[in-house]
């Protein structure tokens, strides 16, 4: 007992390592930043614990953990990793919430490169079937974190109302559109483009940017 003890005490240790990126999060406040550690903290066990099972019960020919231990940590971590996402992008935008989440799942794949490649018959470091079936599922777990976190969300943290959705069922989000687009509204609409209520905080500062640079060419 004592033993099973410790191997679950040093897991959660050194997933410590994997909050380093909530530390460079600027621009909100101190109790939010420590949701958020909180959050990817919890997250990142059931990472670890439903990549150790699938592991175990796919490269087993006797597993050691019964299926539906192996059901339940995956799918606690399906649920985990969207209500994580969907609480970091109340206040984070599309692109830090990915660096974020992706990050801190990449320390905890790297502090365990040792457990997962060593070959601990002749030394070393080998590519066997555990270690290629953890990097696969670690994998599909990073490119589910990668698409959840393109939501309808604002970077302001509000969702759009139903009745500009209704307005504007087709408009495209231009926080990352090319800025030879930006230049083409602001050409068409002029300072007119500003007063769309539906503009996230991203979308408003590039187009006041472009605003301001079209008219020091002017002058």
């Amino acid at each position: 007992m004592t033993s099973i003890f410790m191997v679950v005490l040093i897991g959660l240790l050194i997933n410590i390592p994997s909050l380093i990126p909530v530390l460079f999060l600027k621009k909100v406040s101190r109790n939010i930043k420590v949701s958020i550690a909180i959050r990817i903290f919890i997250l990142n066990i059931f990472l670890v614990f439903s990549l150790v099972t699938l592991t175990n019960s796919i490269t087993e020919k006797y597993s050691t953990f019964p299926l539906w231990v192996t059901l339940m940590a995956v799918v606690c971590f399906g649920i985990l990793l969207i209500s994580t996402i969907s609480y970091i992008r109340k206040f984070l935008s599309i692109g830090i919430s990915r660096a974020i989440i992706l990050s801190s799942f990449m320390i905890v794949y790297v502090v365990r490169v040792q457990s997962v490649f060593a070959d601990r018959i002749n030394g070393g470091y080998t590519i066997n079937g555990s270690s290629a079936v953890w990097t696969f599922f670690f994998m599909l777990a990073c490119l589910l974190a990668y698409l959840s976190c393109a939501g309808k969300k604002n970077f302001s943290g509000t969702y759009t109302s139903s009745v500009n959705n209704q307005v504007h069922p087709y408009k495209t989000n231009k926080e990352y559109e090319m800025q030879s687009q930006i230049d083409y509204d602001i050409a068409i609409k002029g300072r007119s483009v500003l007063s769309d209520p539906t503009l996230s905080i991203i979308e408003q500062k590039r187009y006041r940017d472009a605003l301001e640079e079209k008219e020091k060419d002017t002058f």
